[in-house]
Parts: C-alpha cells; sequence; structure tokens
C-alpha cells in the first residue's frame, strides 16, 4: 500500500454546527426538567431557532423549531429515553443574542399540550465576557446512544448573578432553576452559554448494516494503516487518531491493538483502547473508552465545578463500541454504541437541585 492510498477502516465522525445555545435545568415543574434554546446561522441549516424541552415524566424529549430550518437531525436530540414529539412551530418571540459584551433571550411559544411556555434571560457584561472551550456532558443523559457525542464548547460562559434574574414561566407558573453548589460564592448562575457550538458524533450507527468502502472522509496513512480520521466544520478540526496506526483491513489482518484518542481544535479530549480480532469469518473491531475528558486552562469557577461532579469527566468512559465486519467483495458492517453504566443523570442533577 502506498502512502497516498485509503486504507479499509469502520471509522468515521459527522460534525456539524451550532450558532449558539443556552440551557436551563428546571428544578420543580411538574412538566419539564430542562430547556435549551439553540440558533442557527449558517448555509446548511439556515436562519433559525428551535427550543427542546426536557419531559420529566418519561425521559423523552420534545423539540419545537422554526420552519425553514433544515438538515437538523432528530437523531441528534435523542437524550435522556429518546425523542419526543418533533414539532415545526411559530414562536410568538424566540431570539438568542450572545456577543462578546452579553446575553439576551427571549422566546415565548405554545406546547403540544397547550401549555404557553416564556423564557427571559439578560447578562450584559461590557468589559466583556471571560469564555472557555469546554466538553459539554450530554452524553451522561443518554440511556441508548447512537453514536459516541463530543458536544464542543468553544466559547462557554455561565450567566452572572449580578445581572437580571431570570424568568422560565411554564403554564403561567414560574420555574424554580437548578443552582451550582456555593453559588452566593462562585457568583454566577447554572445558565449555561455559547456560540459556536461543534457537536461530533463518532461512529454514528447506521440504521442498518452499511457496506464499507474506503474513502469517503479525509484520512492520514501511513504504510501500515490509518493513523488518523480528520474532519472538518468551520473553524474546528477533528482528529480521530490511532496508535499505532490502525490496519488496512483488506489486508486481512489476524489481530492488532493499540490506542486511539481524538482531539479537538488541538485539545485532547478522550482516548482509549482498540481492538481487533478475526472471529467466524469476520473482523470484529472494539473500541474502549479508558480516559475522561481532563479539562486544562479553565477559569477558577469552572475548574472547580469539573472538579466537584465528576460527570463532567468521567461520562465518556460508560461508553464502549463493537463492530462486526463480513469480509467478502462488499464488506458490510454492522456496529453499535453501548452503555456500561448509566445513572441517567442523577448524580449531576442531584448535585445541582434539579432532580
Amino acid at each position: 500500500m502506498t502512502a497516498h492510498e485509503n486504507p479499509l477502516h469502520p471509522f468515521s465522525l459527522e460534525l456539524d454546527m451550532l450558532a449558539g445555545m443556552l440551557n436551563f435545568e428546571i428544578a420543580d415543574d411538574p412538566h419539564y426538567s430542562g430547556l435549551e434554546i439553540q440558533s442557527f446561522d449558517d448555509p446548511k441549516h439556515g436562519t433559525g431557532m428551535l427550543v427542546f424541552l426536557n419531559r420529566r415524566g418519561d425521559g423523552r424529549v420534545d423539540v419545537y423549531l422554526e420552519p425553514g430550518l433544515q438538515h437538523i437531525d432528530p437523531a441528534n436530540y435523542a437524550i435522556g429515553n429518546g425523542l419526543g414529539e418533533w414539532i415545526e412551530t411559530e414562536f410568538e418571540k424566540c431570539s438568542l443574542d450572545i456577543s462578546d459584551t452579553g446575553v439576551n433571550a427571549e422566546t415565548r411559544f405554545t406546547d403540544i399540550d397547550g401549555r404557553l411556555i416564556e423564557v427571559q434571560a439578560s447578562d450584559r457584561t461590557p468589559r466583556g465576557r471571560r469564555t472557555a472551550a469546554f466538553l459539554a456532558p450530554m452524553g451522561a443523559a443518554i440511556a441508548k446512544p447512537t453514536s459516541l457525542p463530543l458536544i464542543w464548547m468553544s466559547k462557554f460562559d455561565l450567566l452572572r448573578r449580578s445581572g437580571p434574574s431570570p424568568l422560565v414561566r411554564i403554564d403561567g407558573r414560574p420555574a424554580k432553576l437548578g443552582r451550582l453548589p456555593a453559588e452566593w460564592l462562585t457568583r454566577r448562575r447554572l445558565i449555561k452559554v455559547t456560540s459556536d457550538l461543534c457537536s461530533i458524533a463518532v461512529n454514528p450507527t447506521p440504521a442498518q448494516p452499511a457496506t464499507l468502502e474506503p474513502g469517503g472522509q479525509e484520512v492520514e496513512v501511513s504504510d501500515i494503516g490509518t493513523t488518523a480520521v480528520v474532519g472538518e466544520a468551520a473553524d474546528h478540526l477533528v482528529r480521530f487518531e490511532f496508535d499505532p496506526p490502525f490496519p488496512d483491513l483488506r489486508e486481512h489482518p489476524e489481530s492488532g491493538h493499540g490506542r486511539w484518542s481524538i482531539a479537538i481544535d488541538g485539545k485532547r479530549t478522550i482516548s482509549g483502547d482498540w481492538n481487533l480480532n478475526q472471529s467466524n469469518g469476520q473482523m470484529v473491531v472494539a473500541l474502549e473508552v479508558t480516559e475522561g475528558w481532563r479539562p486544562k486552562g479553565l477559569p477558577l469557577l469552572m475548574t472547580i465545578v469539573t472538579r466537584v461532579a465528576a460527570v463532567f469527566r468521567t461520562w465518556p468512559t460508560t461508553y464502549r463500541w463493537r463492530a462486526a465486519i463480513g469480509m467478502e467483495e462488499h464488506p458490510e458492517v454492522t456496529s453499535a454504541w453501548e452503555r456500561t453504566e448509566n445513572d441517567g443523570g442523577e448524580s449531576y442533577r442531584s448535585l445541582t437541585g434539579s432532580d
């Protein structure tokens, strides 16, 4: 094999972008446990807003999106116990403005059961917001994963307590919001905000067995196999690296093992082991996540939060992937992710008082 040829391997990355996100955790509402506003502004999706609500009763997620938004993948919203309702909605109000000097958001719409949902939040910071790159623990709340989801928030922040009190009102009743531990000391609210969000799906599971072919995604290769699968979106670069290189499956290797890691914008996020074996005429490939995110360079507040709440660092280590590849002339791959542990996000909700 020459260095410019694409070896055969079963790995892939899917990247997607959001212009902005504002997330609330709801502590006392009988219907919902969380709400998130998302904004889009790019050629792929168009310009518009989306709101999703986490149901308290069955753990599903209802999504309300403006007409005209395109290529919004419902699989990305299968959080908790999966997707509930998917509804195009004419919002009475829906805005999310995130800049270097502050945040302003407002939304008003009616949910599928006729409840009026209202949100107002503002936090102006004339001296400039101090943001940081942050890996969201969304994957901790997914019961049946269809990928390893890495939500990279390159300009993450928390709203300040010095700003106006935020309002989330459901069916006319103000909702109590989740709180950070020692919120009076940190002077921040448990209201998460980011612009420039990059969503990465690692090895997304196809709906049915798929034919495995070389090419289709940028790779870096050596004379023995794949050294990295590379994905790009906007200004973000993701590298899925293998050490030693993953062998070309066309060579029918009997076995192999090594380490893999994923770096986002040059920052290593997670890593683990890969293994390859032949079994009953198939190649069986496995990925184990053995090392979660080790945040570095965060502001003091975020450093404290990620140390107190281990879920921020450890949730990826509960994910495991298996693929079986038939080695016919046109090999098919069947793959799946599973959780080795899953408390449904209970430990995090208990810490923040939003259970």
